[in-house]
């Protein structure tokens, strides 16, 4: 397990090239801005703020956008609109009901992107401690500021630290489990986006072991291969169909056939568990 694979020490040689994704005091950096959006997904973005506003009124504290149309590398009909609401108070379930259907609803409207994803969250329980290395991580570090007072500032700092690395998988587990559901159910509707979503989880799980080790914050999927590589190269060809299955939509290889699903399913089998396993030996010192 830990050691075992890489046997290299803090700060990789290899790796030195590599935008580290630290400013000069070591934080990790914000991702995205707005100027950074494609012009042909502005009209989306603003109709899923005015929806949110719509939606919520004085509820609403902020929103944010996440994901590569914030970074400026998203594609057309392939990305994702991926988009973080916060509201003043705790949200129910019929809010977190009313969210998907505006989400649904846009989906419908465009054929932009793939998929508009929402999800809701209190601010409360952001600034909450338990929350500094999962939800606060997200939000001050993964996210660009849409609408609203900028929740990041009342958060704290982030770095490369074990304790990230032992925070942000959070619910991995589980995760893995509910896909491994999906994936042997006949009735599921988007077998490519659950094996989206192995691949994606799998990967960034391997990152978490490394980061701090690195150290470093990458979202960049060939920068995170590239580092997990360096730590663990026996792993690489895992890893590489993984980074196959979680993001070769954007490189117009959707995970649509059969060989991908049956790929999902052993990664399931053979490498989550090896991960989870490898993610625990190493954060747990």
């Amino acid at each position: 397990m830990a050691g075992d694979d890489e046997g290299v020490s803090l700060g990789h040689p290899r790796l030195s090239h590599l935008d580290d994704g630290l400013d000069q005091r070591g934080r990790i950096r914000r991702e995205g801005g707005l100027s950074r959006i494609d012009p042909m997904f502005l009209p989306l973005v603003s109709a899923t703020e005015a929806g949110l506003r719509d939606l919520f009124g004085n509820r609403l504290h902020s929103i944010y956008l996440y994901g590569s149309v914030p970074r400026g590398t998203a594609v057309r009909g392939r990305s994702d609109l991926d988009v973080s609401a916060v509201l003043h108070d705790r949200p129910t379930d019929r809010d977190r009901a009313s969210v998907e259907q505006l989400a649904t609803e846009l989906d419908r409207q465009t054929d932009l992107v793939d998929e508009v994803g929402i999800t809701l969250d209190g601010a409360q329980s952001l600034l909450s401690p338990a929350q500094r290395h999962d939800g606060a991580f997200h939000l001050s570090c993964l996210c660009t500021p849409l609408w609203g007072p900028d929740l990041a500032e009342q958060l704290p700092e982030q770095h490369p630290t074990v304790e990230l690395a032992r925070g942000i998988p959070s619910g991995t587990a589980a995760a893995f489990s509910r896909l491994a559901v999906a994936l042997d159910d006949p009735g599921t509707a988007r077998l490519d986006h659950a094996c989206q979503r192995v691949g994606r989880r799998i990967a960034r799980l391997a990152f978490a072991c490394v980061l701090f080790r690195w150290p470093g914050w990458t979202s960049d999927p060939d920068a995170l291969a590239e580092v997990v590589k360096a730590y663990y190269p026996a792993r690489a060809t895992e890893l590489d169909r993984s980074i196959e299955l979680g993001w070769g939509r954007l490189r117009n290889r959707p995970p649509t056939a059969p060989a991908d699903q049956q790929a999902a399913i052993d990664l399931l089998s053979t490498a989550a568990p090896w991960w989870l396993a490898e993610h625990l030996a190493v954060t747990s010192t």
